[in-house]
């Protein structure tokens, strides 16, 4: 009777073990908040970051002028996000993997295209609302 109650306890603390092993093993990255200077000092990157990757809200900003501001996933454009270029032109919207895609706004000098885009491309415009 006392060597089943000692393999009974014995069990109970190798299941807890290896819950407490699974805990640690898959529980999420913690965020930091990061400023990165890459490719010597061109790009900025000043956001949220997982693992080392944007990972969150954040800013990306290039010595020519370009400009991202919004979400991030596994270091790419992803989510709702503003990229503004310095060429004059603004795209405020939806991203995913790194592409424009979803319902979003592009600006240009006089013209503005409000309406769905699938992988950079504008493929429909949206209805004007009152």
């Amino acid at each position: 009777m006392r060597n089943s109650h000692t393999r009974t306890a014995l069990e109970i603390l190798c299941v807890l073990a290896i819950c407490a092993g699974a805990w640690l093993a898959l529980r999420p990255a913690p965020t930091q908040t990061v400023h990165y200077r890459l490719d010597s000092g061109r790009i900025r990157y000043d956001g949220q970051a997982v693992n080392a990757q944007f990972d969150g809200v954040g800013t990306l900003t290039f010595t020519n002028g370009d400009r991202y501001r919004g979400h991030f996933k596994a270091g790419r454009f992803d989510g709702l996000g503003t990229f503004t270029s310095h060429a004059g032109w603004r795209y405020t919207g939806h991203f995913k993997a790194g592409q424009v895609t979803g319902t979003g706004t592009l600006r240009t000098g006089q013209h503005s295209y409000r309406g769905t885009f699938k992988n950079g491309k504008y493929t429909r415009a949206q209805a004007p609302t009152d």
